[in-house]
């Protein structure tokens, strides 16, 4: 979905569409440059260690986390400050200090 798109699916309401949960992370990846890709595919393979598995490690960056402000970390993690809070947010869940 284009982003003009998905910004008027936003202001007119509309439900989001039912993606899978790898193939939304495959595709915030795919458009996200070579250098930032790297770093977001780090922060993947922390969630797949942290949670066991690529479908839960997948599903999580794509659900809204309340510790970031209800916004997907897929979402935030193109910016090297997005990746930072998403790698803050592991180490809470890690560390069992999640509120």
């Amino acid at each position: 979905m284009s982003f003009f798109a998905d910004l008027l699916r936003r202001l007119l309401g509309k439900p989001e569409p039912l993606i899978d949960p790898g193939e939304r992370v495959r595709l915030a990846l795919a458009r996200m440059r070579p250098a930032d890709r790297r770093d977001a595919e780090a922060v993947r393979q922390e969630a797949i260690e942290d949670f066991g598995s690529e479908w839960t490690a997948d599903e999580w960056p794509s659900g809204k986390v309340p510790f970031l402000g209800h916004v997907r970390p897929i979402d935030i993690m193109r910016k090297p400050k997005g990746r930072a809070a998403a790698r803050d947010v592991l180490y809470r869940l890690r560390c069992g200090i999640y509120p």
